[in-house]
């Protein structure tokens, strides 16, 4: 019969290989890109480097602008 102490360590030896595997798994599939969905339901993804992904990820950046620029200042605790 195997010490518990050991059943222990090797589950969470378990538990760290598989949450590595994840971030590397994850970190491999993160790509940008920007997504467009039609009236129809369907969808289309565009890439940057291709001329409609940069036009949308330059639309996107400008939108962001503006939202940052019409944010009301914060008022600070008197």
């Amino acid at each position: 019969m195997p010490k518990p102490h050991r059943v222990l360590l090797e589950q969470l030896s378990g538990y760290a290989d598989e949450a590595a595997a994840f971030m590397r798994r994850r970190r491999h599939t993160r790509r940008p890109f920007a997504r467009v969905y039609y009236t129809d339901g369907s969808a289309s993804d565009h890439p940057p480097g291709t001329t409609a992904g940069d036009a949308l990820h330059a639309a996107a950046g400008d939108l962001i602008e503006l939202a940052e620029d019409e944010k009301p200042a914060r008022r600070s605790r008197e």
